[in-house]
Protein backbone atom coordinates (compact mmCIF):
# COMPACT_ATOMS: atom_id res chain seq x y z
CA UNK A 1 0.00 0.00 0.00
CA UNK A 2 3.33 2.54 0.51
CA UNK A 3 4.28 1.78 -2.43
CA UNK A 4 1.09 3.05 -4.50
CA UNK A 5 0.95 5.80 -2.42
CA UNK A 6 4.64 6.89 -2.99
CA UNK A 7 4.18 6.38 -6.39
CA UNK A 8 1.20 9.06 -6.08
CA UNK A 9 3.72 11.40 -4.34
CA UNK A 10 6.06 11.42 -7.04
CA UNK A 11 3.99 11.75 -9.83
CA UNK A 12 2.34 14.61 -8.28
CA UNK A 13 5.31 16.07 -7.21
CA UNK A 14 6.45 15.94 -10.93
CA UNK A 15 2.77 17.12 -12.08
CA UNK A 16 3.37 20.18 -9.87
CA UNK A 17 6.39 21.25 -11.11
CA UNK A 18 4.96 20.92 -13.99
CA UNK A 19 2.47 23.32 -13.80
CA UNK A 20 3.86 25.62 -11.94
CA UNK A 21 7.00 25.98 -14.76
CA UNK A 22 4.53 26.33 -17.68
CA UNK A 23 2.55 28.96 -15.89
CA UNK A 24 3.13 32.48 -17.28
CA UNK A 25 4.75 34.63 -15.11
CA UNK A 26 2.45 38.00 -13.19
CA UNK A 27 5.27 40.20 -13.09
CA UNK A 28 8.25 41.03 -15.00
CA UNK A 29 10.36 40.62 -11.92
CA UNK A 30 12.78 43.02 -10.77
CA UNK A 31 12.40 44.80 -14.18
CA UNK A 32 8.72 45.72 -12.83
CA UNK A 33 10.41 47.78 -9.57
CA UNK A 34 12.08 50.09 -12.42
CA UNK A 35 9.17 50.82 -14.29
CA UNK A 36 10.35 49.37 -17.64
CA UNK A 37 7.49 46.61 -17.27
CA UNK A 38 5.80 46.43 -20.52
CA UNK A 39 2.54 45.66 -20.00
CA UNK A 40 -0.07 44.92 -17.10
CA UNK A 41 -2.22 41.90 -17.10
CA UNK A 42 -5.37 42.41 -15.31
CA UNK A 43 -7.80 39.63 -16.52
CA UNK A 44 -7.38 36.26 -15.92
CA UNK A 45 -7.79 33.87 -19.12
CA UNK A 46 -9.70 30.39 -18.33
CA UNK A 47 -6.84 28.63 -19.17
CA UNK A 48 -5.02 30.31 -16.35
CA UNK A 49 -7.38 29.72 -13.90
CA UNK A 50 -7.13 25.82 -15.06
CA UNK A 51 -3.83 25.93 -14.89
CA UNK A 52 -4.01 27.63 -10.98
CA UNK A 53 -6.65 25.04 -10.17
CA UNK A 54 -4.80 21.64 -11.17
CA UNK A 55 -1.60 23.14 -9.47
CA UNK A 56 -3.17 23.27 -6.02
CA UNK A 57 -4.89 19.96 -6.80
CA UNK A 58 -1.91 18.61 -7.26
CA UNK A 59 0.26 20.78 -4.23
CA UNK A 60 -2.66 18.93 -2.10
CA UNK A 61 -2.54 15.71 -2.77
CA UNK A 62 1.58 16.07 -2.91
CA UNK A 63 0.84 17.21 1.01
CA UNK A 64 -1.67 14.74 1.80
CA UNK A 65 -0.04 11.63 0.51
CA UNK A 66 3.23 13.01 2.43
CA UNK A 67 1.45 13.07 5.54
CA UNK A 68 0.58 9.46 5.08
CA UNK A 69 3.79 8.70 4.57
CA UNK A 70 5.90 10.77 7.31
CA UNK A 71 3.29 9.74 9.57
CA UNK A 72 3.22 6.12 8.49
CA UNK A 73 -0.52 5.79 8.37
CA UNK A 74 0.05 3.12 5.73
Amino acid sequence: MSTIIFAIQILSGLFTVFFVLIKDPKSEGLGAIGSSASSFKGVKTSADEQLDNMTWIFVAVFLFSSALLGFKLV
